[in-house]
């Protein structure tokens, strides 16, 4: 009984003293290992099931400048040169043979369970606000459970709920929430490894919480340090890169 105390008051003194700034730290610290530098490059192996069989698999380059501008490309997709283009805010599509790219949002089904946002947007920090809401025991980890809404039109989603171990803060598992409430999606993070001098997040699966049998797994097949000159962020010249997915 002594023991649950304390850790219930642990929790509501840490949560209430989640300012702004503490948020800020949370955030940071979750997306250390998403995020190992300022720009990079991803490479993302991403299969989709329907009861344990494949359904669909496809490979995208995502091209990460800070917090505020990406660049996907399809590598191996059933539209193979595909863009989508994130940057002010605005995400934006490029189909292969095209004259002008399209509006589309973070939301919207790239493949299986996988939203444009969860391929273009690899961190939490530009998109929401954090709070500390309690303990919870998952997969026999012992976790944080932090509440995260968003505070842009821009977000993937409109709240996510994650848990993070309380020795190092790691991802474990988070609950994707749409606008309504509904929960629909959850997240599992699987694999971490090494990568100068810090850990990184290398696999996740994505579950659909509403039909049964349908998982969308992540594969973070290569992270090296990236920096792509500042006109590849500009929509405008999306139909001229060359070279780039090949």
């Amino acid at each position: 009984m002594k023991k649950k105390f304390l850790s219930t008051l642990f929790v509501l003194v840490l949560g209430l003293s989640c300012g702004a700034e503490d948020s800020q730290k949370i955030l940071e610290r979750i997306d250390a290992y998403r995020i190992p530098y300022a720009h990079f490059l991803v490479r993302t192996k991403i299969v989709s099931f329907i009861d344990g069989r494949v359904d669909e698999t496809a490979v995208f380059d995502a091209y990460i400048s800070g917090q505020d501008k990406s660049l996907v490309i399809a590598r191996e997709y059933k539209t193979k040169g595909l863009k989508i283009l994130y940057v002010d805010e605005k995400m934006w599509v490029h189909m292969p043979h095209t004259r002008r790219p399209i509006r589309i949002t973070p939301i919207q089904r790239l493949m299986g369970e996988a939203s444009n946002g969860d391929v273009a947007r690899v961190g939490f920090g530009d998109d929401y606000s954090a709070v500390l809401q309690g303990e919870a025991e998952i997969k026999g980890q012992a976790c944080l459970k932090i509440l995260l809404t968003s505070r842009k039109e821009s977000s993937t989603y409109h709240k996510i709920i994650i848990y993070v171990r309380k020795t190092d803060w790691r991802p474990v598992q988070a609950d994707f929430f749409l606008i309504s409430g509904k929960h629909f999606k959850s997240a599992v993070y699987e694999s971490f490894r090494p990568l100068d001098g810090r850990i990184i997040l290398t696999q996740m699966t994505i579950f659909d919480t509403v039909r049964n049998g349908r998982k969308t797994t992540f594969i973070y097949e290569k992270i090296e340090k990236k920096q792509l000159p500042l006109k590849y962020f500009n929509k405008n010249y999306l139909i001229h890169i060359r070279g780039l997915g090949r």
